[in-house]
């Protein structure tokens, strides 16, 4: 037993390979069979014995009793010295057979044994005897032991009669009393025993041996087909578990631990694979609805004019001259359109990387400012960096440019006359590591209805007005992916009337 707990210990053991378990599995499972198979031959092996030693000696009472008068009158009285010499017949044919005569009720009156008149019990049971005489019963049949009442062996029995035929007892020889006292015994100097277990056990050895190698060759097709798994999942990114060093360890498990950890990585990396595909079907389409409906405005703006321009041929040249500005205008409009979808587009590529350097931010700021002071001056828009340290940052320069790009464009648009900007730098108190950029405008702020969709592409904003902007509608949306590649987050906050802040972090460059 103790065996067989160690060897399921081993099972649970994480390191223990899946070889090595099967064969001791086998092993357990072959040494238990051989054991119940040697324990059931014992038992069957008694069992026939006793079956045959009854049939042999079945008629021993019976001859016996043919032979001498054991009970000599209806006192039953016995015939002692008949009983003597039936006695030693029946030792003589039996050398471990006891003789007992009993009366018609299954009392004792006489036996063989003499020293052990104390020990004997005083009464049988009939029903075993009873059952013994009848025509074609099956044997073997136990009765009692009178030298031990919790014993049952097997006998022989003859039924008593007077000269009249008359019922008057029973003769009751017990077959055996010491034959089976130790099986264990016997079967060590059986020399039958001893080769049924040498058998058993040269068996055991070659379903053993036949076993361990028909795993042995199934588990090789099992680590091929882990081998092939992690091999596809390698071939379409990366993975956790190396081809080369596909061996059960401590880590890794068993082989069909293996198998299945391969499996779990590629099957959730096929679940990412295919919720990519759904997510990028479903923006597809919805770019598609959306490009539609900004492309249509600018499209029908320039078609318009152009239709006008050929159909009237009255026009002033001031009225021209005001229709070829407006269709250009929607023409500038269209092309921004055009270049940030594609912007947007590279952007969200699997393949986009980022090229980063070391640079100062404070003069990425000011540089990107200038681009729009035309713009500023024309609203009269004051701007302000309040810093005078040279931050160095650690980020990509050209992408970064394009955060403020669209952040101070987003800004002068919805600005009014005479308004602010301000640009904020300062030292993350979570974290010394990096700076926290802030962009704040005048403006007329964003509604808290529309606060958690700023970022989306498209995102129609009812209550703010774009006239006398160029916007495209997604420059926030390009803000927020170049952000994304950096690992960094963007958050806003505005009121109404009163103005807007952006705010994310940059790691500083040591």
């Amino acid at each position: 037993m103790r065996a067989v707990l160690s060897t399921l210990n081993l099972f649970n053991h994480s390191s223990f390979t899946l070889s090595k378990k099967i064969a001791s599995g086998l092993i357990t499972v072959v040494i238990c069979s051989a054991i119940a198979i040697l324990l059931a031959t014992e038992y069957w092996m008694q069992r026939y014995n006793e079956e045959v030693t009854q049939k042999l000696n079945a008629s021993i009472a019976m001859y016996i009793q043919d032979e001498y008068q054991l009970i000599t009158n209806e006192e039953k009285g016995v015939n002692v010295e008949a009983f003597e010499t039936l006695a030693l017949q029946a030792m003589i044919v039996n050398p471990i057979a006891q003789v007992y005569l009993l009366d018609y009720a299954g009392n004792i009156i006489a036996h063989s044994m003499p020293e052990a008149d104390k020990e004997l019990t005083q009464k049988i049971d009939l029903q075993p005897i009873e059952a013994f005489l009848t025509p074609d019963s099956s044997l073997p049949i136990y009765g009692e032991d009178p030298l031990n009442q919790n014993t049952k062996k097997i006998f022989s029995a003859a039924k008593l009669t007077d000269k009249n035929n008359q019922h008057i007892g029973y003769l009751y020889v017990v077959l055996g009393s010491n034959l089976y006292s130790d099986l264990g015994t016997m079967i060590k100097q059986s020399y039958s025993a001893g080769m049924i277990i040498i058998s058993i056990l040269f068996i055991s050895f070659i379903a053993i041996t036949i076993g361990i190698l028909i795993f042995s060759l199934t588990l090789k097709r099992l680590n091929k087909l882990s081998q092939e798994l992690c091999q596809f999942t390698h071939k379409h990114g990366p993975s956790d578990i190396e081809c080369d060093n596909l061996t059960p360890t401590h880590n890794h498990g068993d082989e069909i631990q293996i198998l299945s950890n391969t499996f779990t990585q590629m099957s959730e990396k096929i679940d990412r694979q295919i919720n990519l595909l759904t997510e990028s079907d479903n923006q597809r389409r919805e770019l598609i609805s959306n490009v539609s409906h900004d492309l249509r405005t600018p499209l029908a703006s320039i078609q318009g004019y152009l239709e006008t321009l050929i159909i009237k041929n009255d026009l002033t040249e001031e009225e021209k001259s005001n229709y070829i500005k407006q269709a250009s205008l929607s023409t500038n409009r269209l092309a921004q359109l055009i270049s940030e979808l594609f912007e947007l587009a590279k952007l969200e590529s699997p393949t986009t990387r980022l090229n980063t350097e070391s640079f100062s931010l404070t003069e990425l700021v000011y540089d990107t400012v200038q681009e729009f002071a035309l713009e500023l001056d024309q609203k009269e828009i004051k701007w302000q960096i309040n810093t005078h340290t040279n931050i160095l940052v650690q980020a990509d320069i050209s992408l970064m440019q394009r955060v403020f790009e669209n952040l101070i464009r987003n800004a002068i648009a919805y600005t009014p006359q005479k308004g602010k900007i301000a640009f904020e730098f300062e030292s993350s108190e979570e974290n010394t590591k990096s700076v926290k950029v802030k962009i704040i405008d005048s403006g007329v702020g964003i509604s808290k209805a529309d606060m958690p969709y700023i970022f989306e592409r498209f995102y129609a904003n009812p209550d703010r007005s774009r006239k006398g902007t160029e916007s495209a509608g997604i420059g926030l949306a390009i803000v927020k992916r170049i952000l994304d590649l950096h690992q960094t987050e963007i958050s806003v906050k505005s009121k109404r009337n009163q103005g807007t802040q952006f705010e994310f972090k940059l790691p500083i460059a040591y």
